[in-house]
């Protein structure tokens, strides 16, 4: 190949600047040959843009009001309850810093995940997530099991410096978790809005759901003490971790 390339290169001869000019384009296109009614759509852009929303809009219509319309597509779980206000904060920090994106929630039913994860997901499980977090890209493991794996002090180290706790990790920091405090003022308007898309919160939970919120988060806090950490029960990596904690544990089978 290297013998070719030099005798190709000592055949040709260095042109500084070369004219050249394209072929002057038709006034006006003429088809040739036998035209398909598709061609008509091909040539207006404007056209084939409605057309294509049109088509992917009612693909979209088919998948969607089955699952709207069809309560018997998910199958309920009796031992699947609705999130605490605590959990149901630390999944909205989860889902703001795009934790989603790295990690699914979805172990599929293949034999290498069931023994890497555990039982494989079930759509039950994700009904009263809204939205679901599950997917298929996954850069880190699979946290659908992750509950209660680790003790509360593991997951306070891994989002301080993920490395520490599992190296190589290429998973960033999270900082600013340690230093914000958990806004409850969006805890009623969550629980409110959370009954409207069908999770059963009791009517008027919402007015001692921080009363509930703040027990929670002062026992994770005093477990944490427990490991020689100590953080105020009011910030956001709290939530996380009751969050994080909670996944799985509807369903999950204890070994004997």
């Amino acid at each position: 190949m290297v013998y070719n390339l030099i005798k190709t290169a000592k055949q040709g001869k260095f042109i500084e600047s070369e004219e050249a000019e394209a072929a002057a384009l038709p006034k006006q296109y003429t088809p040739t040959g036998k035209r398909f009614w598709h061609s008509v759509i091909e040539r207006k852009p404007m056209m084939l843009l409605v057309a294509s929303l049109f088509v992917v809009a009612l693909g979209g219509i088919f998948e969607l009001i089955p699952t709207f319309l069809v309560k018997s597509n998910i199958p309920t779980i009796s031992s699947v309850k609705p999130y605490t206000p605590l959990e149901l904060q630390g999944r909205d920090i989860y889902v703001r810093e795009g934790c989603y994106t790295c990690h699914s929630q979805m172990i599929r039913p293949f034999r290498y995940e069931v023994m890497r994860y555990g039982e494989y997901s079930k759509a039950g499980e994700s009904v009263y997530d809204h939205p679901h977090q599950w997917g298929s890209k996954r850069t880190g493991p699979d946290l659908a099991r992750i509950g209660g794996k680790y003790p509360d002090s593991w997951h306070f180290n891994h989002m301080l410096d993920p490395t520490s706790m599992a190296p190589g990790s290429v998973m960033p920091r999270y900082p600013w978790l340690f230093e914000r405090e958990l806004d409850l003022g969006t805890t009623k308007s969550k629980i409110h809005a959370m009954r409207k898309l069908g999770v059963p919160y009791a009517e008027g939970y919402e007015a001692k759901a921080n009363d509930d919120l703040t027990a929670q988060a002062e026992k994770i806090a005093q477990g944490l003490k427990a490991d020689k950490i100590t953080i105020s029960h009011k910030k956001e990596i709290i939530a996380l971790i009751a969050y994080l904690q909670r996944l799985g544990k509807d369903i999950k089978v204890e070994n004997k």
